[in-house]
């Protein structure tokens, strides 16, 4: 577990998994995280594949975010496909929607982008976001993620064809813009 003042990242429990599914089954977050088709599962099905991102072992890692101040959960972000040899992973993130544009999402992205560099000692992270989703690149533009390229009409929603974009970030570009250890962060 670690902190901010307004967010702590924590493991996952068995008890967020429901919540996940909930926010999972809007169709407007379904949109923003996902390329298949929108597709409203039930909950042993989302609850499953949720309990698989996030369990223990393997190169994979997921926290759930809450507000410090009130132990509410309100997202969670995980990191994947960790590449050893190259010290490279990808990161995501989801908020419920009750609680966008509030600055949770930069800061939850801050937490984990310098565990991943400070304690981990990633080399680079990489996501990919939908070309429609606006308030998610301010966010990662703002935590220092850089657009490494597109994929062209990869995704059809609406009845048009959208792009993804692939942003990165490099361990050093982040730590020497933000240091590893700010005052106002805790870590174990």
């Amino acid at each position: 577990m670690f902190s901010s003042s307004r967010l702590t990242l924590r493991s996952v429990g068995q008890e967020d998994l429901p919540i996940f599914h909930q926010w999972w089954g809007d169709p407007e977050i379904m949109a923003l995280q996902t390329d298949g088709d929108i597709r409203l599962r039930h909950e042993p099905t989302n609850v499953m594949m949720f309990d698989h991102w996030f369990r223990d072992g393997g190169s994979d890692v997921g926290f759930s975010i809450e507000l410090t101040a009130t132990g509410q959960l309100i997202g969670f972000t995980n990191v994947w496909g960790a590449q050893l040899k190259n010290r490279s992973a990808e990161l995501g993130i989801m908020l419920d929607r009750a609680f966008w544009d509030n600055g949770y999402g930069t800061e939850a992205m801050h937490l984990v982008v310098r565990y991943v560099f400070a304690e981990l000692n990633f080399h680079r992270l990489q996501l990919t976001v939908r070309d429609y989703n606006q308030r998610a690149q301010r966010v990662y533009s703002k935590v220092g993620f850089q657009v490494a390229g597109r994929l062209r009409q990869i995704n059809f929603r609406n009845g048009r064809w959208h792009d993804d974009i692939v942003m990165d970030l490099l361990q050093d570009e982040y730590l020497a813009a933000h240091g590893a250890y700010p005052a106002s962060s805790t870590m174990p």
